[in-house]
This record gives C-alpha cells, structure tokens and sequence, in this order.
C-alpha cells in the first residue's frame, strides 16, 4: 500500500484537486490517495514550516500543483527517506525566471505580488482568468477553482515564498525519481521549462499536454493519473529512480 499524497497550489482550496483524487484512486487502487492543504509559509520559517508540514505527512509519494510542487521538491530535499518520489504539476523549481531559466518574468512577478498585497480580491480573481487561460474551457475552469481559507496576510507570505524559492539545486541532487507534468498553453509556467528540467539529471522525466493549461489536475486529471501510474510503475521495477 503506497499513500499519495496531494498539495494545492497557491490560494487554492483541496478541493480543485478533487478530480485528480478521483481519477488517481481508480488509476492506482491499492494506494490511498489524500489531498492536504498548504500550511503558512513564509521565507523567515521556511525550514520549520516544512519540518511541521513532513510531520503531518505520510511518508509515500508528493503530488505537489505549482506551489505545491515547489513544495514537494523542498520536502524531498529536506526529507528523502519520507518520501520516495514526487510529481510536479504546472511547477516550477524557480517560478521567477533567472538569467539561465525559463519562468515569469521579475517584472512581471513583482507587479502582481505588488497588485496582490494592494487589491487582493481583484488580483485573485485576475489570477484565476490566468490559471485558466489557454484552455478551451477556460470559463468552466474558473468557475471550478475553489480557494483556500487563509487570510491575506498568510496569502501574501506563500507568494514572496513562490517568488524567491529556487529548487534547482534540489533537483539537480533528488535521490529519486521527480515527474514534471506540464501544460503547453499555461500562462504562468511556461512550457519551454521542459527541456531546461530534462537537463537537470538523468531521474527527471518530463510529460507534457500540448492543449493543457495551468488547470492541469482540473483539466486533465485522467491525463494526469495516466502519467504518473506510469511514472510510479516504471520506478517500481527500477527502484528509487538509480
């Protein structure tokens, strides 16, 4: 029995990630399959929020949305005997793109934390035409987001965390196998991080739907399961990803 844990992404209610739940529960029956929700983060307490998160957690796979699989990918650097592999979707181990990386643009990143912190209830619905945006469906995937409970202030703390967080020297060092699932029309990661990923290291595998937006698990979720049955089943009979 393998528990699969998922993580929300930013704002994001448990649950947006119900249809992955579900289809995941059918895709992989002898596991049991849960969603938790993002705790506060914020970069003074960033390793004890992740230590208080793991504690929480059962040990087994991370199935981190945007955010979460930023959060994943630090929980598998911080942990790796808890957790045996992860899957990122729609993420980004460096949300902000650097000299050397495809991501959002700083500026771009900036003004929106900055129309955030400003008019939080304008910003987050701007956000969620954005999540949605690129999708032939994008009007019934807005109305489908559900967003967490936390206050503003807490919203504000896990934004400043997605845009300073850089994981790419956890990835280059995961001692197992990390999926990234990734969306060729998303507005917010940009699908030319694929090949950038693939070159970390040779236990980051890459899947990518051509016509999928940010609102992968919303989405795609039969897609999703697919890919990561196949992803947990190959690692099964390789080991750890070695």
């Amino acid at each position: 029995m393998t528990n699969v844990t998922l993580l929300p992404g930013w704002a994001m209610g448990a649950a947006t990630l119900e249809p992955l739940r579900t289809a995941l529960s059918e895709s992989l029956p002898h596991s049991t399959v849960q969603i938790r929700e993002l705790p506060s983060i914020q970069l003074s307490t960033i390793e004890d929020d992740l230590e208080a998160l793991a504690v929480g957690l059962p040990a087994g796979v991370l199935v981190g949305w945007s955010l979460g699989g930023a959060v994943a990918l630090q929980l598998l650097r911080r942990f790796p005997e808890r957790f045996q592999s992860i899957v990122c979707i729609a993420s980004n181990p460096s949300f902000v793109a650097r000299a050397d990386w495809p991501g959002m643009a700083p500026e771009t990143f900036k003004s929106f934390y900055a129309d955030f912190r400003d008019e939080p209830e304008r910003t987050l619905k701007r956000f969620g035409s954005l999540v949605a945006q690129g999708s032939e469906q994008a009007r019934q995937l807005r109305r489908a987001l559900t967003w967490d409970q936390a206050e503003h202030e807490q919203r504000l703390h896990a934004l400043a965390v997605l845009g300073v967080l850089d994981g790419r020297a956890a990835l280059r060092q995961a001692p197992t196998g990390v999926l990234y699932c990734l969306g060729g029309q998303d507005a917010l990661v940009p699908a030319e991080v694929g090949p950038a990923l693939e070159q970390t290291q040779d236990r980051v595998s890459v899947a990518i739907h051509a016509q999928a937006s940010h609102a992968l698990p919303l989405e795609q979720p039969l897609w999703l399961a697919h890919q990561i049955q196949s992803f947990l089943a190959v690692l099964q009979l390789g080991g750890r990803g070695d």
